[in-house]
């Protein structure tokens, strides 16, 4: 039973709408997070990541109710891995060398996740 309509997913796992690819292989430049209340900012440092994506998992699933989809575990995974590569590029200056070895991760294996990310 796989059910990948916008109903079964909190807005924040939405498939997201294509993306349009810039001219250049460079990403574009980003301020390092998209959240921009300072405060915010201020009280997530003193928290760790893992507790911060423990704390959005556990969420995403209450908001999931008792419906778990088949795929659950490759779409956290999928949701966790594109800003992490899209962050590793930023900080490269998209050369995906530096970012491979970074990420501990084969080169072609990067370029075939950027292109499914569309990075």
């Amino acid at each position: 039973m796989e059910k990948e309509s916008a109903e079964c997913y909190p807005a924040e796992f939405e498939k997201p709408a294509a993306e349009s690819r810039s001219s250049s292989s460079r990403p574009e430049r980003l301020s390092t997070s998209a959240i921009t209340d300072d405060e915010l900012l201020v009280k997530l440092d003193g928290h760790s990541l893992e507790s911060i994506v423990e704390l959005k998992i556990s969420r995403f699933l209450d908001q999931l109710g008792t419906y778990y989809p088949d795929n659950l575990y490759n779409l956290i995974m999928r949701k966790m891995e594109k800003p992490l590569l899209h962050q590793i590029l930023r900080r490269t200056g998209g050369n995906q060398v530096h970012a491979s070895r970074i990420l501990g991760i084969n080169r072609n294996t990067l370029r075939k996740k950027i292109k499914l990310y569309s990075l």
